[in-house]
């Protein structure tokens, strides 16, 4: 943080530097929150807190200077991620499984005790669409200006998790014979959102 002030970012010659590290610290956050979702139900908070600064520190940091920097070696390879794939998903999903696997499987209590549904339909959905809500500032906001790569960005993002949505609706409706679920929704709308990031700037 020595001298990160009012100098042009490396991103973006329109940004100062200190607008630009609290953009690429909320992208840090937003990972490491994934990450912990593999303890959900299974560990104990301060133990995760720890793992979680040391993931960070140690794992996706150096991914994410490796993807973003241009002195990175999977940037000169060239590798297009435009919004994360690799440092934000891959490695975080990798990540949430080996930290689950590692906690072992949830502890059910008591006798009527169920881990495969959902605790609460309404919660998933408001959830969802918050993430969607905030996915715009994700991958819209890493043109780092205004222009019309931006919109691109958005509007691919808006088109892959509408699409996304509608695609497991159908297979929800064919494989359960006429029916479908708010909670299959969501998750073919995160899906989406996933799957378009790293070319959400590239798709024209």
């Amino acid at each position: 943080m020595i001298n990160v002030v009012a100098a042009p970012s490396p991103g973006s010659v329109y940004l100062p530097e200190i607008v630009f590290c609290l953009y690429e610290l909320l992208f840090a956050a937003c990972t490491v929150q994934i990450v912990i979702g593999g303890s959900f139900e299974r560990g104990r908070i301060i133990p995760s807190l720890l793992f979680g600064f040391l993931w960070c520190t140690i794992v996706y940091c150096p991914i994410a200077c490796w993807t973003w920097n241009s002195n990175g070696w999977l940037y000169k390879l060239p590798s297009l991620d435009y919004a994360g794939g690799g440092p934000v998903h891959i490695a975080s999903g990798w990540a949430a499984l080996a930290y689950a696997l590692v906690l072992g499987k949830r502890v059910k209590k008591g006798e009527h005790a169920v881990h495969d549904k959902p605790h609460n339909t309404t919660l998933v959905f408001l959830g969802t669409c918050f993430i969607w809500f905030g996915w715009f500032g994700f991958n819209g906001g890493s043109a780092l200006n205004g222009t019309v790569r931006a919109m691109y960005a958005a509007f691919n993002t808006n088109t892959a998790a509408s699409t996304g949505a509608l695609g497991w609706v159908v297979v929800d409706f064919i494989k359960h014979k006429g029916r479908f679920s708010v909670v299959g929704a969501c998750e073919g709308a995160i899906a989406g959102l996933v799957g378009i990031t790293p070319a959400a700037g590239y798709v024209r």
